[in-house]
């Protein structure tokens, strides 16, 4: 195995975000605004240890960045809303597959019943992400997003702790 693993985020992985959001529109559609340094610095601190929001790094053997993986939660309802973002050169290692599978258990075991996710039915690697994280295909939202002036229909994903664990060894680093 891969020397990867999930940390939380740190006010020196700013400027890694600001690289990601400026440098992959897709990345960017998954993060707030991000311009200076400040803002970078507001979204870390407000996702790391915020009642409802819970985010992580995704990173190698040498401490760098190379993804992020993040939870908003309804502790009332025990749900909770997944997503995760690679950089160019962290894709095609599974690492996306590890880490959602490492927030799931990690979720389960904090008192949250349903985790769901969505994804543009034209990207195939995040629905390959989802179903190998155990997601379950719920439904079609059709013209959920727009984008530039185009509508795009998701897939509705979800996740319970009855469903079958996948077989996938999860990213370490969190723990309960």
């Amino acid at each position: 195995m891969s020397g990867h693993r999930l940390r939380h985020w740190r006010a020196d992985d700013a400027h890694v975000l600001l690289a990601a959001v400026a440098g992959d529109i897709d990345i960017a559609r998954q993060l707030p605004t991000l311009e200076t340094v400040s803002d970078a610095h507001a979204h870390i601190a407000k996702t790391s240890g915020d009642d409802d929001r819970v985010a992580f790094a995704i990173v190698d053997g040498e401490d760098a960045v190379v993804g992020g993986i993040a939870a908003v939660l309804n502790r009332t309802m025990r749900t909770a809303w997944v997503s995760y973002w690679l950089l160019e050169h962290g894709r095609g290692q599974g690492l996306a597959t590890r880490a959602t599978v490492a927030l799931s258990e990690w979720l389960f075991e904090h008192n949250i019943h349903r985790l769901e996710l969505a994804h543009r039915l034209n990207n195939p690697a995040s629905q390959r992400v989802a179903e190998r994280a155990g997601f379950v295909r719920e439904g079609i939202m059709r013209e959920e997003l727009e984008y530039d002036g185009v509508r795009y229909d998701t897939a509705l994903m979800s996740r319970l702790p009855g469903d079958p664990t996948p077989d996938v060894e999860p990213l370490p680093g969190l723990r309960r």
